[in-house]
């Protein structure tokens, strides 16, 4: 009764939101990641597939190109700047 289906061709191109696919870079350790964001059910961590309810992913939400994002994680404040943005066709 609370499931909500998200149009992502609506969704803007230019910056992270769900079904974004982002590659970062730690400003700290220099490690390039990719992660999708998914939601309930798609998440597969093994994958790179996070739910964008997670800490990591509300951290990127809104963020462009060039960006960096500051997200609290357990081990302190990751700096994680945006390399790029896709999404699927």
């Amino acid at each position: 009764s609370r499931m909500e289906i998200v149009d992502t061709s609506k969704l803007p191109r230019d910056e992270v939101a769900f079904g974004a696919t982002i590659t970062f870079k730690d400003l700290d350790y220099g490690d390039e990641e990719t992660y999708t964001l998914v939601g309930a059910g798609d998440e597969d961590y093994d994958n790179g597939r996070i739910l964008v309810t997670s800490p990591l992913a509300q951290g990127l939400l809104g963020k462009k190109v060039g960006e960096v994002a500051e997200v609290q994680v357990p081990a302190g404040l990751s700096r994680l700047k945006i390399l790029e943005i896709q999404y699927e066709e």
